[in-house]
């Protein structure tokens, strides 16, 4: 008897598939169609640098300020530079760019 239930699920395993596979889904092959466009402009990619660059040198110049045995302008400048290389190597985020 419980053999008689296995070759039952596994016909209806079998015919789930079948159906499923037959139909291909509409979204998938839209989204065969549509190229992909991820890479930034250059533009882009620059204005989001100079933006994390000084937005990220004015937080480590502040925190060069607090902190004891640091030059406040050396800490910005670096955290500056940090931030517009890292930033420049990534590319903006999607929300940037809209």
């Amino acid at each position: 008897m419980a053999d008689d239930e296995i070759e039952r699920l596994l016909r209806e395993i079998d015919a789930t598939n079948a159906t499923s596979s037959a139909k291909p889904d509409a979204s998938v092959e839209k989204k065969k169609n549509t190229p992909a466009t991820t890479e930034a402009s250059g533009a882009g990619r620059l204005a989001f640098s100079v933006i994390a660059a000084v937005g990220l040198g004015a937080a480590t110049w502040f925190v060069g300020l607090i902190l004891p045995f640091t030059s406040a302008v050396s800490a910005g400048i670096g955290g500056a530079i940090a931030a517009f290389v890292t930033a420049f190597i990534a590319g903006p985020p999607r929300w940037f760019s809209s």
